[in-house]
């Protein structure tokens, strides 16, 4: 998207370049997600580096609800992320590329949090977002997460905030991230294609209602 201005004259010196300073190359990974986490890792590596081979290079990538995996629920940080961190690091990209089950020491035995990481391009996590809506009854092992995550593209002068899937359709979830700042939503989705479709007006509304760029990932 190309990010509105905020007070650059429409003539002048310098203009030009202050807008082409306010676009952002998005990199969307719509992906099959696989029991086994090592391939949704190895899927993701692959699909980056392919995308890093084209003409507009992604400076932020964002990969879909589940795209990590479930099957291998870790503490964040741990092995995973640092795996994630180092492609963070080494293509020099803003990354949230999915989601996976959090083992959280507050939580009771068999409750995880539907976490998404959050990457900048030195390979630091810089925040991590929990799904706050879990969508009952079939995700019965998803704890509620409790924090808005906005985070910052001081490069584009930008805020991005972070919702999973069903977060959407509670209002609430995008104003607040809207308040915070955000210019572009980020919403990582694991839906059929048909209930993807069946939400699709929800997309629309999001995105006039906060007046913000939405970037639907499924």
């Amino acid at each position: 998207p190309r990010l509105p201005q905020q007070g650059i004259a429409a003539e002048g010196y310098g203009w030009e370049e202050k807008v082409m300073g306010r676009f952002l190359n998005v990199g969307i990974i719509q992906m099959p997600i696989s029991d086994d986490t090592a391939e949704n890792l190895r899927y993701i590596s692959r699909t980056i580096q392919a995308m890093m081979t084209g003409y507009h290079r992604p400076e932020l990538v964002v990969g879909v609800e589940g795209g990590i995996g479930f099957c291998t629920p870790q503490a964040i940080p741990g092995p995973i992320t640092d795996y994630l961190a180092k492609i963070a690091r080494q293509y020099h990209i803003y990354f949230v590329p999915g989601t996976m089950w959090e083992i959280y020491p507050q939580l009771k035995p068999g409750l995880y949090y539907n976490a998404a990481p959050v990457f900048n391009p030195n390979g630091e996590l810089i925040a991590v977002y929990r799904k706050m809506a879990p969508w009952r009854p079939f995700e019965s092992e998803s704890a509620p997460g409790k924090e808005y995550v906005v985070f910052d593209i001081p490069e584009k002068d930008t805020k991005i905030g972070v919702q999973i899937c069903y977060d959407l359709n509670y209002p609430e979830i995008s104003r607040n991230e809207a308040l915070m700042g955000a210019e572009v939503l980020l919403k990582l989705t694991e839906d059929p294609e048909e209930l993807f479709l069946y939400n699709g007006h929800l997309h629309y509304a999001r995105a006039l209602e906060n007046q913000a760029y939405l970037v639907a990932s499924n």
